[in-house]
């Protein structure tokens, strides 16, 4: 398989393999570093029978030369790139840690990926050349594509596999070692396949059946191992899936829809240490008013275990449904798309005088969890904190609060930035306070949290949404885009309170009736246009006044029927469309080679793949091929003598000197009396892939065994060597 068409669509396919590493890094810095990889991959699998003997060298040599640039020539100077190494890789697995994809080109990164490019790469290349398996080289490679697309949510892979599936069709087309050209079918077969997954992912059907974003909350730390990033998670919400409807919330009142908590910071993340039985604090304290507020909230396109609602929820219409000791609430069950409960939320209605006059003396469990910082924290959140308080001058915890809320949100020139990247989670902290200032909701929230901590005041993060869209009087529509973080700090006799530090976010009035933020300088210069604050929304959906009855007490409603049918029916076209169009086309291109191999898998697999034939007796690899046709043909109902005739004369061109030229002669002969059964069983045959899967099965099988034999030859070879 050594040909030049052969080569040009397997290179091809090895450099959209290599490439596609480019999605985890951001902005295509590490385009050149792949670029050299697979160029390096594609030279060492075509090495011949040097390949295996150069791959971990070149990998090692390329790797050391790409990041560190020549090697020195002392023995210091290799101790000292070693220690580098280690060095890097250590913050590589940090990084990969504690951030999202993409990354930055950390060397750590590159050191580890460079060599996994060269190694895939090259083990394809070598898969097609020397063992004459294209399915392998395609299998490695489509599998690569894939792994990198569902860590990276599919951005920026579409280019790469785009190459790789062009490649990959034209590689099993090419890939014989005959001489005539290609039949116009095969062409056409293999053009239809790449269009028809091309295309298909951006057609109505898909779009019905794969929604855009299905919000999975948990991972925003619903759940006691969840963690949020503080340079990231919530943003993935707020751009990737900013389009995606999540929830629709019936309520009397604009609120935040809370969610959970987290209290405990590891120096680059947050987690909940939430228990059962807890003692948290009071949530909130019998001497405040409170007004009560019924919300009935429809799961859209999420899922979840977390029960959303305004804060401080009371009650949930959900089974089993379970009170955290932060006030939050989970059900035992994730509630999908279409489910509905309703909430009773108690808000409360300090006031100013009651939040400037609690004091600090709080109790042992909330010191002790709500106002840790780990030992390790940047220098300057201290030096932020001094500042503050030095420029403020805050008496009280409540002024403390409003004091940092103010310095984050107008003094401190702070900008509001969905765009901004803070490459080490390590250092987001250290960076937003220094010279960076720019972040979204995450950054903002943490920073409140902690300087709070830093001046004695407890203090929390929350995780919710906010309020979202108006679509109806009293209806409002949560997206990605509504996802946010804001904080609550702890006030004696009081509760917990909502803060909200972000440039252009503010606490709904409902919440701070008696104790609203004070007011801060008109120059919005500091807010982005992504911030709500500049953002007019015009209402729509139905027209005022069709307000939709509220559900009975204690319900949980299923969607209707009707919409319940589009994804259903999506699912069972795509199958029906695959069923149709890929199984045939795909056996129809296998047949296009034309050679006796060829033929004979095809007339067997028609065979096998018959309804009702019960044919599965013939599948044994220990039958010879006319012990096997013949089966196949007195299952299937049909004259055995035509197939009888092809299967000789198969076996004349596997083992004669000198085979008679007839095979496709009688094969034609045993197709015709194929075609005389019902054309039911035909069609229903043709859309049959279990042929395709058996085939696939023993090319893998016999590539497995092959590589065993390799193997085991070259350890002979080393032993007898040594």
């Amino acid at each position: 398989m050594g040909g030049w068409s052969v080569r040009l669509a397997l290179y091809a396919a090895g450099f959209a393999g290599g490439m596609a590493f480019d999605v985890v890094f951001t902005d295509g810095v590490a385009l050149p570093y792949l670029l050299g990889a697979a160029l390096v991959a594609i030279l060492v699998g075509s090495a011949g029978a040097y390949r295996f003997v150069l791959l971990l060298p070149a990998a090692a040599l390329y790797t050391l030369l790409a990041v560190y640039g020549w090697p020195p020539l002392s023995p210091s100077g290799w101790e000292a790139l070693f220690w580098q190494i280690g060095q890097d890789t250590y913050e590589a697995a940090q990084i990969t840690y504690v951030n999202p994809v993409p990354y930055a080109a950390h060397p750590g990164l590159l050191v580890v990926l460079l060599p996994i490019v060269i190694i895939v790469v090259a083990f394809s290349i070598s898969a097609t050349l020397y063992e004459e398996s294209p399915l392998i080289s395609i299998a490695v490679l489509g599998l690569t594509i894939g792994v990198l697309g569902t860590v990276s949510f599919e951005t920026g892979i579409g280019p790469y596999f785009t190459v790789f599936l062009i490649s990959a069709v034209a590689l099993l087309l090419l890939a014989s070692d005959r001489r005539e050209r290609l039949k116009p079918a095969a062409v056409l077969a293999g053009a239809l396949v790449a269009g028809l997954v091309l295309i298909l992912p951006d057609s109505s059907i898909a779009k019905e059946m794969f929604r855009p974003a299905l919000i999975d909350w948990t991972r925003i730390g619903a759940a006691g191992t969840s963690r949020l990033a503080v340079e990231a998670d919530v943003g993935d919400y707020l751009t990737r899936g900013r389009d995606a409807e999540l929830l629709r919330i019936q309520s009397s009142k604009p609120l935040f829809w809370r969610g959970g908590t987290l209290d405990y910071f590891d120096g680059m993340r947050w987690s909940s240490t939430v228990e059962p039985g807890e003692d948290d604090g009071e949530e909130v304290s019998d001497e405040v008013e409170t007004i009560d507020v019924v919300q009935k909230v429809e799961i859209l396109e999420a899922e979840t275990n977390l029960l959303f609602g305004g804060y401080q929820v009371q009650s949930v219409s959900v089974p089993d449904a379970e009170l955290r000791s932060d006030g939050s609430w989970s059900s035992a069950r994730p509630l999908a798309e279409d489910s509905t409960y309703r909430v009773l939320s108690r808000v409360p209605q300090p006031t100013t005088g009651q939040l400037e006059s609690a004091g600090a003396s709080y109790p042992g469990g909330v010191e002790e969890k709500f106002l840790q910082l780990p030992a390790d924290r940047p220098e300057v959140l201290s030096e932020t904190a001094e500042k503050i308080q030095a420029d403020y001058s805050p008496e009280t915890p409540y002024e403390t609060a409003r004091a940092i809320e103010r310095y984050l949100i107008s003094d401190g020139g702070f900008t509001y930035n969905l765009n901004v990247d803070y490459g080490r989670g390590d250092r987001a902290l250290e960076e937003f306070l220094g010279e960076g200032r720019q972040g979204f909701c995450t950054q903002f929230a943490t920073s409140m949290a902690l300087l709070s901590r830093e001046l004695g005041v407890p203090s929390r993060v929350v995780y919710g949404a906010t309020t979202g869209k108006q679509e109806d009087p009293n209806e409002y529509v949560v997206s990605g885009y509504n996802m946010h973080t804001w904080v609550e700090i702890y006030f004696p006799g009081v509760g917990w309170y909502p803060f909200d530090p972000t440039p252009g976010f503010s606490v709904p009035d409902t919440m701070q009736a008696n104790a609203p933020r004070p007011d801060l300088p008109d120059d919005l210069s500091y807010v982005s246009p992504e911030a709500p604050a500049l953002q007019k929304e015009t209402p729509t959906g139905p027209p005022p006044g069709r307000e939709a009855p509220l559900p009975g007490e204690g319900t949980t409603e299923p969607g209707g029927e009707e919409p319940a049918l589009v994804p259903l029916y999506a699912l069972l076209s795509v199958l029906l469309l695959v069923l149709i169009v890929a199984v045939p086309l795909t056996k129809r291109t296998l047949l296009a080679r034309g050679r006796a191999g060829d033929l004979y898998r095809d007339l067997a697999g028609r065979l096998r793949d018959l309804p009702g034939a019960g044919a599965r007796v013939a599948d044994s690899p220990a039958l010879t091929p006319t012990e096997r046709v013949l089966l196949l043909a007195g299952a299937a109902g049909v004259e055995a003598a035509p197939f009888r005739n092809f299967a000789r004369a198969y076996s004349e061109s596997l083992y004669a000197q000198d085979p008679r030229p007839d095979t496709a002669r009688t094969y034609r002969k045993a197709l015709r009396e194929y075609q005389k059964l019902p054309r039911w069983r035909r069609i229903a045959a043709a859309v049959n892939p279990v042929s395709l899967l058996l085939r696939a099965r023993r090319c893998l099988a016999a590539y497995g065994k092959r590589l065993g034999k390799m193997l085991r030859r070259r350890l002979e070879r080393f032993r007898r060597v040594r």
